[in-house]
């Protein structure tokens, strides 16, 4: 019997470090030797210690005990039997090739490798960027059984690839869409140098950071009236699939003290305003001004509204806009929201637009180096949008955008005139707005007890 045992684990051992075998042939074989040597530990240590010996034995007479094993062999066919499946995760890198990424898949496959070739639709898997994660699962043999990866972030319903094996063997590729969760992110702090450096310090994505500097665009200018000691807090949205952040939404509430002056704003679409949705203060007073006062980004005044002496005739004229210089190609927005009236060539204008407004204003663009696209008599623009670039066209002597702002045909100052806001929400809109930003504002309140905390 001794030896018979002995032979029999010493094949599987065999087995065991022999390099050539499957690996889940030596997985199997490491369990069986692992119990066989632990019965082999059990037999010899109940030798030593079995209470129950004969006398005839204490006498030198031979005792012969029966010992019964497990039958091993038909263990390890059931094992084989067994069908098993492992589950493998990479990140791409760049440059790799299919092969490449297969490999590290575990995927010794040469007809999924060729399937995924020349089937049109998962041939789209050779072109997911460095960075995306990939999922498959192999069976022992490192056959593929599935491989899925997110092939689309931007839609509204991301795009899955899903490669899989039928039950007769065969593979197939198909699109899934995946539903986008969205969630909401809290980020608070205190501003102890850089505006922009304490956002990264926070934690704060650079997608919500511009819309920060959007919002409050109009009343702080956040490379020259942050200080040091100012603070913000902010609730933000953020767009996960299948539990991973693939981008930030819209910021939907935030407070930020600058200069010991509190500003600020919560998003909220009124059911009886823009469907798009607008910002409004904790008290529903719409932020939103009827006109821009800057409608160029990254700009500076080079010539004010009023009488000065006009650069070409050489006499005294009355300026009836403001001039904001900017490289040419910088963008020129829509001050306010109307229907475009004219696209053209017109005189010392040069390259001009004119945008009509309700109430009887209109806003006049000039000197630009080209239109935005769509842009023609009739369009429908709203507050913010690309309708130009800054140029130098008609009698200009460098590269500004010349704008106005016209009431009944009278140029008006956009810089004095005080120009009639949106109007409050008021009676049932408010009540619905205080209902829909009140678990906003408790986040609010949350992060401005936190912070005082910390202070004290």
């Amino acid at each position: 019997m001794w030896p018979k045992l002995r032979d029999f684990f010493a094949r599987e051992l065999l087995t065991l470090i022999d390099p050539t075998q499957p690996k889940h042939r030596r997985r199997k074989v490491q369990i069986v030797a692992t119990v066989g040597s632990a019965l082999t530990l059990g037999m010899v240590t109940a030798f030593g210690v079995a209470p129950m010996v004969p006398d005839s034995a204490r006498n030198g007479a031979s005792v012969t005990l029966p010992l019964t094993f497990p039958d091993l062999a038909r263990q390890i066919q059931q094992l084989d039997a067994q069908s098993q499946t492992f589950i493998h995760q990479v990140a791409l890198r760049r440059g790799e090739t299919l092969g490449d990424m297969l490999s590290r898949l575990s995927i010794q496959d040469p007809a999924a490798e060729k399937f995924i070739r020349e089937n049109a639709v998962a041939r789209r898997l050779i072109g997911v960027p460095a960075g995306q994660v990939v999922q498959a699962e192999t069976d022992d043999d490192g056959k593929l059984v599935t491989l899925s990866t997110v092939l689309s972030t931007s839609s509204a319903a991301a795009q899955q690839l899903v490669i899989e094996r039928n039950d007769d063997g065969r593979l197939r590729a198909r699109m899934e869409q995946l539903a986008n969760d969205t969630e909401w992110a809290m980020r608070s702090g205190a501003i102890a140098g850089n505006f922009f450096t304490a956002m990264d310090d926070a934690g704060v994505p650079d997608a919500v950071v511009a819309q920060m500097v959007n919002i409050f665009s109009g009343v702080i200018n956040f490379q020259r009236d942050v200080r040091r000691g100012d603070r913000f807090r902010l609730v933000y949205e953020v767009i996960k699939q299948q539990d991973r952040t693939v981008r930030t939404g819209r910021v939907l509430a935030i407070e930020f003290i600058n200069q010991g002056k509190t500003h600020q704003a919560i998003w909220y679409a009124d059911p009886q305003g823009a469907p798009e949705g607008a910002y409004y203060g904790f008290d529903g007073r719409n932020l939103k001004q009827a006109f821009l006062r800057t409608p160029v980004e990254f700009s500076r005044i080079s010539s004010a509204f009023g009488g000065r002496e006009h650069p070409f005739q050489h006499k005294w004229k009355k300026h009836e806009g403001v001039d904001l210089a900017a490289p040419v190609g910088t963008r020129v927005f829509a001050a306010g929201d109307g229907v475009v009236k004219f696209v053209g060539m017109q005189s010392g204008y040069g390259n001009l637009v004119e945008i009509d407004h309700a109430g009887n204003y209109q806003t006049r663009y000039a000197h630009l180096s080209g239109f935005g696209p769509g842009m023609k008599p009739g369009t429908r623009v709203t507050q913010g949008q690309v309708i130009g670039f800054v140029g130098q066209t008609g009698w200009a002597t460098g590269p500004h955008l010349h704008y106005e702002l016209r009431l009944n045909g009278v140029p008006r100052n956009p810089f004095s005139t005080d120009v009639a806001a949106v109007a409050p929400l008021s009676g049932n809109r408010l009540k619905l707005f205080d209902m829909y930003a009140e678990n906003l504002l408790k986040r609010i309140d949350l992060m401005r007890t936190v912070q005082v905390a910390e202070r004290d």
